[in-house]
């Protein structure tokens, strides 16, 4: 018994120094780690996939781009108009605006110098200390930008001019084509005076602008020269008016100064009246030239028409406002045709010989010439929806000629 019990303990004894033999040798722990090693090479693999990767990703995100043109940077164009106070400008200012972004992705500005030579050359002087690229600047006179325009040059500033030319400097112009249409509005309305009243003689009479010339070149000059093709032996006793080829437009009864301002055209045609009360056909050359030359005829009962017929003299304006157009619709006004400037059409137009200076497709430092065309209204060939529609699209409007004769 005693000899089983000692078998016994010796082999419990055995078993605990083999568990602690067990317990004390090294574990396996490294080689059995061995496989998580390897197992993290595909992730070493897929590296060169991810930096291959990296290509398509930045093709992905293209570099910034402006306007429909998409160009690589935005430029910035300043405008000085001679004023905004007349429509065309300001509309012209507004639908440049929209079509530089459109277009060119282009910031636009524009500082209103109101016809005041002093502030345009402040205003062109502001633009060049903004940094500007481009400016288009429409002159308040033709000889006082000429030192501004060199000075923008000089800064690297490039400078196209609007409507009036310069009488030096040597950059791009955009031109609205008027002597044409301004010609066969004049003839048209001295065959109209012809055959209403063959017994009267036509006597012509202007509210314009004389501080500069350039409607003698482009409105009133074209209009007397054509309408004299009509009435060759035309008199007048206005002399001393030229245009800028140095030629003495002769023929005008009374030439007047309105100046786009309507109550300086108001003041001028009340003189004329009272002096020529025999002039009969009357150019005023824009709409407050024309506004304020019909209201004083029309202060004292002239100025009228019966069905379109105008019974003492007829009226011609220039540029197409609302008002305008709906005293030419009107039967029983005497003004019954006018030029109408396009502001959507002029708009476009700066933008894009602006562009094309900046970009270098237009010399910058020759003159070059780009026209653009006016609209001829004529009461006697232009529907009330044809003189709607042009305006609602070139100046933004919701005109309703019919609306606004039923008010009279």
């Amino acid at each position: 018994m005693k000899s089983i019990t000692k078998l016994v303990a010796l082999a419990m004894v055995l078993m605990f120094v083999l568990v602690a033999f067990a317990a004390c040798a090294p574990k396996p722990a490294v080689e059995e780690a061995a496989p998580a090693v390897e197992e993290a090479a595909p992730a070493e693999e897929a590296a060169p996939a991810a930096e291959e990767a990296a290509p398509a990703a930045e093709e992905a995100a293209p570099a910034m781009t402006y306007g429909t043109e998409k160009l690589d940077k935005e430029y910035y164009i300043g405008k000085l108009p001679i004023t905004l106070s007349h429509s065309v400008h300001g509309n012209d200012a507004k639908w440049a605006e929209k079509y530089a972004m459109e277009k060119y992705g282009a910031k636009y500005e524009v500082i209103d110098p109101a016809q005041d030579l002093q502030k345009e050359i402040a205003g062109v002087e502001t633009f060049i200390s903004k940094g500007v690229d481009g400016i288009i600047l429409h002159p308040v006179t033709e000889a006082g930008v000429n030192e501004v325009i060199k000075e923008a040059r000089d800064a690297g500033v490039f400078v196209i001019t609007y409507f009036i030319l310069p009488t030096e400097a040597q950059v791009p112009h955009l031109q609205a084509l008027e002597g044409g249409v301004a010609g066969e509005m004049g003839r048209d309305m001295a065959k109209q005076w012809v055959s209403l009243y063959p017994d009267k003689p036509v006597k012509v009479g202007f509210i314009d602008f004389l501080s500069i010339t350039y409607c003698m070149d482009h409105r009133s000059g074209p209009f007397l020269t054509a309408v004299k093709e009509v009435v060759p032996d035309l008199e007048g006793n206005v002399t001393g008016i030229f245009n800028t080829k140095g030629e003495e437009l002769l023929g005008a009864t009374y030439w007047l100064a309105g100046e786009g301002d309507l109550t300086k055209a108001q003041a001028a045609a009340q003189d004329g009246l009272t002096k020529y009360p025999e002039v009969n056909i009357i150019y005023a050359t824009n709409t407050p030239n024309v506004l304020g030359a019909i209201s004083a005829y029309e202060a004292v009962g002239r100025g009228q028409a019966v069905d379109g017929v105008p019974l003492t003299e007829i009226f011609a304006g220039t540029d197409g406002d609302a008002p305008e157009l709906v005293k030419l619709a009107d039967p029983t006004s005497s003004l019954k045709y006018t030029l109408g400037m396009q502001p959507q059409t002029f708009g476009y137009a700066q933008v894009d010989l602006m562009m094309d200076v900046i970009l270098g497709k237009v010399a910058a430092d020759e003159f070059s010439l780009k026209i653009v065309e006016d609209k001829y209204f004529n009461y006697y060939k232009d529907s009330v929806a044809d003189l709607q529609d042009w305006f609602n699209t070139q100046y933004f409007g919701s005109l309703d000629i019919a609306a606004e004769l039923a008010k009279k």
